[in-house]
């Protein structure tokens, strides 16, 4: 059993991480404001200059509402009616999207000599559920995955699914495991670690993002 604590003793504790608490909420505010604030700056209204702005540049009658008031009475204008400014002035080649007519395109492919081979056998007769351990494969299928190896390397496994034909003249294949559907392709290991890598980048851009800002 836990002893209970006298009543005077657990009402320090509860006022001392109450005031530990205060105090940890007070400077996550205070960080939050100042995160507020570089993200609201501008080249209109700090002293950055005009290149941090990007693709998307403020209005430089934005943050002036007063004179923005006396322009548009000068220019008989509504500043609603202003439009925004373009987000990017790169403009379109009139080319479709994707590979050219003869542009060789780059795959995965498979390689000749895989670091380990995995053997699919057949078993039994899909159809007439004869045995076929005794059967010669009269080919193999082979698909290969490509995991992480050493330093910069890959290593591969080969599984290899027999396919043998039944005197009742079913084709039987092996079944591959599951995930296996690529003749060459990277396993869950790979995919799982390219995946970690995108979210570090995605977090260094943001943090350098702010950074800048």
């Amino acid at each position: 059993m836990i002893p209970e604590l006298p009543a005077t003793m657990s009402a320090e504790i509860l006022l001392k991480e109450n005031a530990e608490l205060r105090m940890r909420v007070a400077c996550l505010e205070e960080r939050c404001r100042e995160l507020e604030e570089k993200v609201g700056k501008n080249s209109q209204n700090s002293s950055k200059p005009p290149s941090s702005d990007g693709y998307q540049k403020p209005c430089k009658n934005s943050n002036s509402p007063d004179h923005s008031d006396d322009l548009s009475a000068d220019k008989g204008t509504d500043p609603s009616d202003e439009k925004p400014n373009p987000k990017s002035l790169r403009q379109s080649s009139g080319n479709k999207a994707g590979g050219k007519k003869g542009h060789q395109g780059t795959c995965l492919k498979q390689v000749d000599i895989p670091d380990y081979i995995e053997y699919l056998p057949v078993k039994e007769c899909n159809k007439c559920q004869a045995s076929l351990l005794d059967s010669e494969p009269v080919k193999y299928i082979e698909r290969q995955v490509f995991e992480p190896g050493r330093p910069g390397e890959f290593e591969v496994t080969a599984h290899r699914a027999e396919v043998k034909i039944c005197t009742c003249g079913c084709r039987n294949q092996a079944e591959f495991p599951e995930g296996v559907t690529a003749a060459a392709q990277y396993g869950s290991a790979t995919q799982a670690m390219a995946n970690t890598i995108s979210c570090l980048l995605s977090a260094c851009q943001s943090i350098l993002i702010l950074s800048i800002k």
